[in-house]
């Protein structure tokens, strides 16, 4: 096992738990299944709605993602298949997050050869963990909310609703009291979305436990977790975009051959990907040092369906350049899961002295079986 300092020297041992194989991959595999179902449930939502709802979805969205808030137009089942899709992308993420978070712990305590298929088995005991403590935590806001919601409904009550009102604000210190603590749970969930995979791979706690630990580190190292997600954010900032380049580029360099000597067909499959992304090519090759080998120049001129070979051509081109943001993304997400797992085993030990880093002794786990 590596030597920890559980300050913010350890964060910068990210740069490499961060840069590995098998969490980019978990990640990059949950971000897959993640755009399948989100795609696939968009747009047979709007296959239901019928007329031209897919067609005008596509000419403005393509493949692209969107939010509901960035689609107001869409029917009301295609905005439930998109909340759908977010939510099961939420819930993909913070799984994968569970399982690149248990190679992480294991890795910090010395077992390198820690297999994915390890952290799948590890997640399929303790899924219910990760996922109670994020719904444990908006029931409590959900509950905490109602009261002054109720309060102002009923307050709408002829007759009885402004007497009503006047009796409750007899209440109004505790109902200062009483926002003070939705604003700090408010934070805690914040905080949960960082940490939650976290906790449970490093103690496998319950959703009980995992929730008393979010509180734990708001309440008592608040500015130890500010200062070392801020360092952890820098290490996003620097690497990501270093990453984004070496792909960026190694797809260039293979494509640079066929763009010297097929200039108007590369031209042609770049039109179509555009249109397919919705214009994220165009917007790409805009951008400065993106387009240095002309691999991403299309034709001026609008593109129809094609030939056969174009459009299948195309149809791969597209693939692949979604499977390279993919691995983008995905090393984004894997540096945070590593950086997570590292800054909440560097919080543990100020707050409890509890090295979390110390393999468990199977003695001693035998025995209090």
């Amino acid at each position: 096992m590596e030597k920890r300092y559980f300050d913010f020297r350890d964060i910068f041992q990210v740069i490499r738990y961060g840069f590995s194989g098998r969490k980019i991959s978990v990640h990059f595999i949950g971000l897959v299944l993640a755009y399948l179902i989100y795609e696939i449930l968009v747009y047979l939502s709007l296959f239901i709605v019928g007329g031209t709802a897919a067609q005008d979805f596509w000419n403005k969205h393509a493949l692209l993602p969107v939010t509901p808030f960035g689609a107001p137009e869409l029917a009301l089942i295609t905005e439930i298949a998109i909340w759908v899709g977010l939510i099961s992308f939420a819930c993909i993420f913070f799984f994968a997050s569970t399982v690149a978070s248990k190679i992480t712990v294991e890795q910090l305590r010395g077992d390198f050869f820690f297999s994915v298929g390890d952290a799948l088995t590890f997640l399929k005991a303790h899924w219910k963990s990760v996922l109670g403590a994020f719904t444990g935590l908006l029931l409590i806001l959900i509950f905490l909310a109602l009261i002054p919601l109720s309060i102002a409904g009923l307050g709408k009550l002829p007759i009885v609703g402004k007497p009503f009102l006047m009796l409750t604000s007899l209440f109004m210190p505790i109902g200062f009291f009483l926002g003070v603590l939705i604003v700090l749970i408010t934070v805690v969930f914040g905080v949960s979305l960082l940490f939650v995979p976290a906790v449970v791979a490093a103690t496998g706690a319950d959703a009980f436990e995992t929730i008393y630990q979010q509180f734990a580190i708001v309440w008592n190292k608040p500015w130890h977790m500010v200062c070392y997600e801020a360092l952890l954010f820098l290490i996003k900032l620097i690497f990501v975009p270093i990453w984004a380049f070496f792909c960026l580029y190694g797809f260039s360099i293979v494509l640079f051959p066929i763009r010297r000597l097929h200039a108007e067909e590369m031209k042609s499959f770049m039109s179509h990907v555009n249109g397919w992304l919705a214009g994220a090519i165009e917007k790409l090759a805009a951008l400065p040092y993106t387009n240095t080998f002309g691999v991403f120049d299309i034709s001026s001129t609008a593109q129809g369906t094609g030939a056969f070979t174009t459009t299948g051509t195309a149809i791969f081109l597209t693939i692949t350049i979604l499977m390279g943001a993919g691995l983008v993304v995905a090393h984004l997400f894997s540096i945070a899961s590593a950086g997570n797992t590292v800054i909440y085993t560097v919080l543990r030990e100020k707050i409890d002295g509890q090295n979390l880093l110390v393999p468990p002794d199977p003695e001693s786990t035998e025995t209090s079986n």
